[in-house]
């Protein structure tokens, strides 16, 4: 069983074969957090839960007792793609994207 983190919680989800958690930090009320499980099957909203706290919001969600894998948004992205982990260049998959730009030093993809 994989659990959030303060360094992952950003880069993915949460999932078995029936739930998918996340958390979000609320664009509206900025320092606060929404924590939230829904069944990725049907789109429905199993639970949902503002926290003032991190950590906090963490914790319940890693305290859900399911068989859950940390399943990352982009392998590439966020970061990734500088350390070696696309194997390619950076957009190369993108119609729009130019084959020769390379990814920066610092992981992130040049601007299109």
């Amino acid at each position: 069983m994989q659990k959030f983190t303060p360094d992952n919680y950003q880069k993915g989800f949460l999932m078995d074969e029936e739930l998918m958690g996340g958390i979000s930090e609320d664009r509206e009320v900025p320092g606060t957090y929404q924590a939230f499980i829904v069944r990725h099957t049907t789109g429905e909203t199993v639970g949902f839960r503002r926290f003032e706290n991190l950590f906090e919001a963490i914790r319940t969600l890693n305290d859900v007792e399911r068989a859950w894998e940390f399943t990352p948004v982009s392998k590439c992205g966020s970061g990734n793609c500088g350390a070696g982990n696309c194997g390619r260049k950076c957009g190369a998959g993108k119609p729009e994207a130019r084959e020769e730009e390379a990814c920066g030093t610092d992981g992130a993809c040049p601007a299109p």
